[in-house]
């Protein structure tokens, strides 16, 4: 059961971080679509966006990875001292 719990928990750090990529794009998108439609721009103004929400979405998903790993690192560091502890308990 445990670890199904790790498998879920990994599953869900791939969903938010592939969110987290799309988001930036989609606002990116949205910003150029306005610029376009309210504010007169030219269309080529969708490129730059476009590039510029697929950097920040690259650097928010590492960012996102690194922390998440970060955090299912200190999960399995506090299963190894429960074990340990459980260990030394039953040796006794």
């Amino acid at each position: 059961m445990k670890e199904g719990y790790s498998t879920f928990y990994v599953i869900n750090i791939v969903f938010q971080s592939i969110f987290t990529l799309l988001w930036q794009i989609a606002a990116a998108l949205l910003v150029g679509w306005i610029f376009v439609r309210f504010v007169g721009a030219p269309p080529w103004i969708y490129v730059p966006l476009i590039l510029l929400g697929v950097a920040s979405g690259l650097v928010s998903m590492v960012r996102f990875i690194l922390a998440a790993m970060k955090s299912l690192e200190r999960i399995e560091e506090e299963r190894r001292r429960k074990r340990k502890t459980e260990e030394k308990k039953n040796e006794k």
